[in-house]
């Protein structure tokens, strides 16, 4: 019998072009040259279709297990010395041509687009969603078959991407809204949050994953409450971006366990207990302790948490174990007095609104300071922390306003200063 017509072209291409490609080609002119690159990579594209034809055919056959290979990836990746990667590329693309591309075939065929081109196109036929209908991928091929005749493969492949929003866009919006919702589901499944104690000093170090979502509203949340407090009478903000984030944090987490919109633990409402001697906490001595965690915390940090907080006597009483009811600093009618007076931190320059103050007692409780409007003044967290370090001093002026007395450092005669809300 007569060999096959490919079998005959193909002996006679590579005869042909054996006798030829010695030629030199200096005299040949330079849109010559252009042109037979063209022409080239026309042929090397038509070589290529007709060889994707013969391994649809050898898979068809499954000619690969008549000479012992697993498959005709594996004959191809040992007859051809192929890459095995490259060889079930090559099988997988020799089937899609033959059976789902009819076009990419005739194209290439024609040597009108590559076989790099007819690649990814197969691969954006392939990623079409299951809900794509016949009529669809017929479209969704001839779109970027068009495209291949203008672009190289890289720019094909982005725009394969969108090929079913240009086809269906409506179907497109379904699937991307699917796609979504899926990811969504995936991301909010990986969330995770770990807390550990750092194993060389004071502080808890934080690692975890948050969804696109959750990460959002921490940065939302965070934002407002990280902002560089203004400059002051002690001077501008010394902290930065990492430390007014981690500040910030600290503030979200006091909102929220003073708002008292958290599930309850033991019937009350989460907040830190922090156990202290009387001594200790009068003195400003000793240690306090974190009844959850342990943790110290010093006598002079607990002195201020206590300026506006739920304060219980626990201890022996008539050969009993006995806890006091709470008593709840600056609560009620005397809290909204004082954020009527002062109307935010009473600071000099402090611009913080009466949400993020505490109430401080200007003589302390301690030492006997009465919880009254007249002994009270709204501080923020960083000038509460302040005014306890006892560098600042806080006084209520004759006409009954909060007014501070700077350190030496900052005016030798230390004339009392307000904030300018305060000034009348």
């Amino acid at each position: 019998a007569g060999r096959h017509p490919f079998s005959v072209l193909v002996e006679r291409i590579r005869v042909r072009l054996a006798e030829e490609s010695g030629a030199p080609l200096w005299s040949t002119p330079g849109d010559e040259l252009t042109d037979l690159l063209v022409s080239l990579e026309a042929l090397s594209a038509q070589l290529e279709a007709v060889q994707l034809q013969v391994i649809r055919e050898a898979d068809r056959r499954d000619l690969g297990a008549s000479v012992g290979a697993t498959g005709t990836a594996a004959l191809l990746s040992s007859l051809l010395r192929m890459r095995p990667e490259h060889a079930r590329a090559a099988v997988k693309l020799a089937n899609d041509l033959d059976t789902v591309l009819p076009l990419v075939q005739l194209a290439l065929n024609a040597g009108e687009i590559s076989a790099d081109h007819a690649r990814v196109i197969a691969k954006a036929i392939r990623d079409l969603p299951k809900e794509a209908g016949q009529e669809t991928r017929a479209e969704a091929e001839q779109v970027p078959v068009e495209h291949a005749r203008v672009f190289d493969p890289k720019d094909l492949a982005g725009l394969g991407k969108a090929v079913l929003n240009a086809v269906d866009p409506e179907l497109a919006d379904k699937v991307l809204a699917k796609k979504l919702a899926e990811e969504e589901a995936k991301a909010a499944r990986q969330r995770e949050l770990t807390l550990y104690d750092d194993p060389n000093g004071s502080g808890t170090h934080i690692r975890g994953k948050l969804d696109p979502v959750t990460a959002d509203m921490l940065r939302t949340a965070l934002e407002p409450l990280s902002k560089p407090l203004p400059t002051t009478a002690d001077g501008p903000d010394p902290r930065s971006a990492a430390q007014r984030r981690g500040d910030g944090f600290a503030e979200l987490i006091r909102r929220y366990l003073n708002a008292g919109v958290s599930p309850s633990q033991g019937g009350e409402k989460p907040h830190i207990v922090v156990t202290i001697t009387d001594t200790d906490l009068v003195n400003g001595t000793g240690l306090g302790r974190l009844l959850r965690t342990g943790t110290y915390v010093s006598a002079r940090t607990v002195q201020e948490w206590a300026c506006d907080a739920k304060i219980s006597w626990f201890g022996i009483r008539d050969g009993e174990v006995a806890l006091s009811d709470g008593t709840r600093f600056f609560t009620g009618r005397l809290r909204k007095l004082l954020e009527l007076r002062d109307r935010g931190c009473a600071f000099p320059g402090c611009d913080r609104p009466p949400a993020w103050c505490d109430g401080h007692h200007v003589r302390s409780w301690l030492e006997g300071g009465p919880t009254t409007l007249s002994n009270g003044a709204l501080l923020c967290g960083h000038h509460h922390r302040l005014i306890h370090q006892d560098t600042w001093q806080v006084q209520l002026a004759a006409d009954g306003m909060p007014e501070f007395i700077p350190p030496e450092w900052i005016d030798q005669q230390r004339n009392p200063i307000r904030n300018n809300r305060l000034r009348t």
